[in-house]
């Protein structure tokens, strides 16, 4: 009877060992399962809890560039400005004589004669190239009329006319004193005309005063006497008719000029590069109204010269 009881309690075992493992079984994956679910959980949430790389901050600044400060240039002085401008010409009066601000009496009309030695108007216009009138050029006074240039002609009247008074005596003295009163390097034409043209030796055409004789000009001039008519245009095509034409012309007269004669005296002038003409009448007027309008068409000046003592 035991052995059948043992026997059959044996067959009962692994029955009893069965539902016991398989509890344990489930037990294990019931802690496993929550386990590896909290493990991955973890594991997810390690690179969320990684402190994340930022990116530096900047402060933006608004940045306003100021206008560059002008450089300012020191005052010059009155004296500065002045030696940086060009010589101007002047004779005794600071504005330059023009067609618009001379009016010319009507031919035939009663003309007023100026009193007082070299009472004319000044030429204003200095500037110029290098070999122009102006800055560059000698300067010289011809009967109180100062002008300034490198070709200087002088025409000068030498009709029977200028045997009056002392005229001829006067204007050999002012040739002189005009001419040799240039620098050296300065160039002059000098032109006694009547109905002909004569010249002291080496001056009948544009002449450097260097080297020139002095006493030669003199001496030709005091052998110089008047005679013949006033007719000035073939002086002036001489001067103008050279190889270089005059920056400046000093014009003397005492006698009436041929209205013909002053046309074609302006014509040449404006034929190339015009010279100024400073005109100056001697001892008369008879040939004011003549001078006066080639002085303003050249933008010269006309001085009236009374008769009086050298």
């Amino acid at each position: 009877m035991q052995s059948a009881a043992g026997a059959r309690q044996e067959r009962d075992a692994p029955s009893v060992r069965a539902p016991r493992l398989l509890r344990a079984i489930l037990l294990g994956v019931a802690f496993s399962v929550p386990f590896h679910l909290l493990l991955v959980g973890v594991l997810a949430l390690i690179p969320m809890l990684r402190p994340v790389a930022t990116e530096p901050e900047f402060e933006v600044f608004d940045v306003v560039l100021a206008a560059p400060t002008p450089l300012e240039r020191p005052a010059e002085s009155a004296a500065e400005l002045a030696d940086d401008m060009p010589a101007l010409e002047s004779s005794g009066a600071a504005d330059p004589v023009s067609a618009e601000a001379m009016p010319l009496p009507a031919q035939g009309a009663p003309v007023p004669i100026e009193s007082g030695f070299g009472a004319g108007t000044g030429m204003g216009a200095g500037g110029g190239g290098g070999d122009g009138f102006g800055g560059g050029g000698g300067g010289t006074t011809f009967f109180g009329v100062q002008g300034t240039g490198r070709r200087v002609a002088f025409i000068v009247d030498k009709s029977g006319s200028m045997s009056r008074g002392n005229r001829m005596d006067r204007a050999r003295a002012e040739v002189t004193a005009a001419v040799w009163a240039l620098p050296d390097y300065a160039k002059a034409c000098v032109l006694f005309y009547d109905t002909t043209v004569v010249s002291p030796p080496g001056f009948d055409a544009f002449t450097r005063l260097r080297g020139a004789s002095r006493d030669d000009f003199v001496a030709f001039l005091a052998g110089m006497r008047p005679s013949g008519d006033t007719s000035p245009i073939g002086a002036f095509r001489r001067a103008f008719g050279q190889g270089e034409r005059p920056d400046l012309v000093y014009f003397l007269s005492d006698g009436e000029i041929n209205p013909e004669e002053v046309d074609a005296i302006l014509a040449l002038n404006a034929s190339g590069r015009p010279a100024v003409i400073h005109c100056i009448a001697l001892g008369s007027d008879a040939g004011k109204v003549q001078l006066q309008r080639v002085a303003a068409v050249s933008g010269g000046s006309f001085t009236f010269v009374p008769e009086g003592p050298q």
